[in-house]
Protein backbone atom coordinates (compact mmCIF):
# COMPACT_ATOMS: atom_id res chain seq x y z
CA UNK A 1 0.00 0.00 0.00
CA UNK A 2 1.63 3.23 -0.97
CA UNK A 3 1.52 5.88 1.95
CA UNK A 4 1.95 9.46 1.28
CA UNK A 5 4.37 10.84 4.45
CA UNK A 6 2.18 13.85 5.51
CA UNK A 7 -0.90 11.82 5.16
CA UNK A 8 0.95 8.82 7.43
CA UNK A 9 1.79 11.66 9.92
CA UNK A 10 -1.86 12.48 10.10
CA UNK A 11 -3.04 9.45 11.00
CA UNK A 12 -0.96 8.27 13.09
CA UNK A 13 -1.57 11.82 15.37
CA UNK A 14 -4.99 11.42 15.01
CA UNK A 15 -5.10 7.32 16.12
CA UNK A 16 -2.41 8.21 19.08
CA UNK A 17 -4.74 11.35 20.15
CA UNK A 18 -8.11 8.96 19.73
CA UNK A 19 -6.16 6.27 22.29
CA UNK A 20 -6.12 3.61 19.04
CA UNK A 21 -3.49 1.19 18.87
CA UNK A 22 -0.88 2.24 15.59
CA UNK A 23 0.60 -0.61 15.37
CA UNK A 24 -2.11 -1.66 12.53
CA UNK A 25 -1.50 1.13 10.09
CA UNK A 26 2.62 0.90 10.76
CA UNK A 27 2.06 -2.40 10.04
CA UNK A 28 1.00 -1.61 6.34
CA UNK A 29 3.25 0.99 5.71
CA UNK A 30 5.78 -0.17 3.11
CA UNK A 31 8.85 1.95 4.21
CA UNK A 32 10.42 1.78 0.62
CA UNK A 33 7.50 3.20 -0.90
CA UNK A 34 6.60 6.10 1.22
CA UNK A 35 6.21 9.31 -0.59
CA UNK A 36 5.97 12.89 -0.04
CA UNK A 37 9.47 13.72 1.13
CA UNK A 38 9.88 17.53 1.63
CA UNK A 39 11.68 18.91 -1.78
CA UNK A 40 13.23 22.12 0.10
CA UNK A 41 14.60 23.84 3.38
CA UNK A 42 11.32 24.80 4.80
CA UNK A 43 9.49 22.07 3.80
CA UNK A 44 11.99 19.69 5.70
CA UNK A 45 11.79 21.76 9.16
CA UNK A 46 8.12 21.77 8.88
CA UNK A 47 8.56 17.73 8.65
CA UNK A 48 10.75 17.58 11.47
CA UNK A 49 8.50 20.10 14.11
CA UNK A 50 5.31 18.09 13.15
CA UNK A 51 7.71 14.72 14.06
CA UNK A 52 9.05 16.49 17.24
CA UNK A 53 5.13 17.22 18.16
CA UNK A 54 4.28 13.36 17.54
CA UNK A 55 7.47 12.13 20.17
CA UNK A 56 5.83 15.08 22.56
CA UNK A 57 2.51 13.56 22.23
CA UNK A 58 3.54 9.76 22.82
CA UNK A 59 5.90 11.04 26.01
CA UNK A 60 2.45 12.96 26.94
CA UNK A 61 0.64 10.09 26.98
CA UNK A 62 3.12 7.30 28.40
CA UNK A 63 4.01 9.87 31.39
CA UNK A 64 0.65 8.31 33.11
CA UNK A 65 1.87 4.82 33.16
CA UNK A 66 5.29 6.07 34.15
CA UNK A 67 4.32 7.74 36.86
CA UNK A 68 1.65 4.68 38.29
CA UNK A 69 4.47 2.38 37.88
CA UNK A 70 6.87 4.31 39.82
CA UNK A 71 4.54 5.00 42.37
CA UNK A 72 3.45 1.55 42.75
CA UNK A 73 7.32 0.49 42.68
CA UNK A 74 9.55 0.06 45.81
CA UNK A 75 10.51 3.89 45.72
CA UNK A 76 13.64 3.54 43.07
CA UNK A 77 13.04 5.66 40.66
CA UNK A 78 15.75 5.25 38.37
CA UNK A 79 16.99 1.98 36.59
CA UNK A 80 19.36 1.51 33.56
CA UNK A 81 18.54 2.78 30.44
CA UNK A 82 15.77 5.12 32.18
CA UNK A 83 13.48 2.32 32.57
CA UNK A 84 11.25 1.49 35.30
CA UNK A 85 10.90 -1.93 37.44
CA UNK A 86 7.24 -3.61 37.19
CA UNK A 87 6.30 -3.34 40.95
CA UNK A 88 5.47 -7.13 42.54
CA UNK A 89 1.70 -6.12 42.92
CA UNK A 90 1.61 -6.92 38.52
CA UNK A 91 0.29 -9.97 38.06
CA UNK A 92 2.36 -12.04 36.25
CA UNK A 93 0.20 -11.96 33.35
CA UNK A 94 0.37 -8.05 32.91
CA UNK A 95 4.34 -8.67 33.32
CA UNK A 96 4.04 -10.64 30.28
CA UNK A 97 2.59 -8.58 27.89
CA UNK A 98 4.16 -5.14 29.27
Amino acid sequence: MLHALPALLHDLEAKLIAGEDPLPLLATVRWQELIGWPADLEGAQALRRRVQNLQNLVSSLEAPLRATLMKLGDGGTYAPRGGVPLPATLSVRIQQHV
